[in-house]
């Protein structure tokens, strides 16, 4: 069998890493030769006539160009992880709207199947005429390893995240000083690219980000921060800081968006805090009951390997691929 994937980004993109790339190895294994090619390349219809399966990762192709694809496929899929129809950051003119929902619209009914990171999104595609499977985002277990003791005496809550990102981790920092200031064996640890612009002297430890860093850094956590703003874009969100702390087997406390409540589903290993004082309350309670954060962070690791670890997700990733 042949793959041909026109990705979203290289291979420095999460997006395209977590959705194709880390699956890349497993495929080969399996003798599926699989051809990546450059972010935005269009192949020519004898390239794609010779592809058993095409997969078009995220990237949203002119109505003409994906016209191409379906007349030339013999087997075409769409894989998205985020509600990109939502603007991000940024409001979108009437005509980026418009050309945006007409390509995403072509694309979802153009394919066999759409792969959708969460039921958010796939709400959205079905009611645009596609058919879609949840294909959660996925992790390597042998890259994760457990958090250190939750008996430590310093209790570090991290945040692990962009650049872009820090904002959402700076608006909590009235109530992470509050809790700070009544628990001084509690400390905070930033891993990324920048350190956050904390209005106050707020202390943390900063993790300078590194490609591949991500294991090592949030192994050293015992409480997983992941707050998020309250928008469109970020319901369609599946976090992978999420599944990193579960992953890492701690306890996590997000904002309630979508695709968040739909990863700690049932697995007892996530607080969920809509405003200042629900943050205040879940921290505390985490920070004061070793017990309970040790409990939440078992029951993390053990989702994690049942549902996110990619051997879990690859079998059904490869079935799709194939149509079996």
């Amino acid at each position: 069998m042949k793959l041909l994937v026109l990705p979203f980004g290289d291979a420095a993109c999460a997006s395209t890493h977590y959705r194709v790339l880390q699956y890349l190895d497993m495929l080969k294994k399996d003798g599926i030769d699989c051809e990546v090619l450059a972010p935005g390349e269009m192949p020519a219809p004898a390239v794609i006539a010779e592809s058993d399966t095409v997969l078009v990762q995220k990237k949203l192709f002119p109505a003409h160009q994906v016209r191409t694809l379906r007349k030339h496929a013999k087997r075409l899929l769409f894989d998205i992880d985020d509600a990109t129809w939502h603007p991000h950051g940024r409001k979108h003119s009437w005509w980026t709207r418009w050309r945006t929902n007409r390509r995403l619209q072509s694309i979802v009914r153009a394919a066999d199947v759409s792969l959708v990171a969460n039921l958010y999104i796939a709400g959205h595609l079905n009611a645009l005429g596609g058919k879609t499977q949840v294909l959660p985002m996925a992790l390597k277990a042998e890259d994760w390893p457990r958090s250190e003791s939750t008996q430590a005496v310093r209790i570090r809550l991290g945040w692990s995240g962009a650049p872009v990102n820090l904002c959402y981790l700076e608006a909590l920092e009235p109530v992470l000083a509050q809790v700070m200031g009544k628990h001084p064996e509690v400390e905070l640890a930033v891993f990324c690219g920048k350190q956050p612009a904390f209005s106050t002297s707020l202390p943390y430890l900063h993790l300078p980000w590194r490609q591949g860093g991500e294991p090592d850094a949030v192994k050293t956590f015992h409480i997983g921060l992941l707050p998020l703003p309250t928008d469109a874009f970020s319901q369609g969100k599946s976090p992978i800081k999420a599944l990193q702390y579960m992953a890492a087997g701690i306890p996590t406390i997000a904002t309630p968006q979508a695709g968040s409540v739909e990863i700690g589903q049932g697995a007892d290993c996530m607080f969920f805090a809509e405003n200042p004082q629900q943050w205040s309350e879940r921290l505390c309670q985490l920070i004061q009951d070793n017990e309970l954060r040790g409990k939440m962070g078992t029951n993390a690791r053990a989702a994690f390997e049942e549902r996110f670890s990619s051997t879990q997700t690859y079998s059904r990733w490869k079935s799709f691929l194939l149509g079996t």
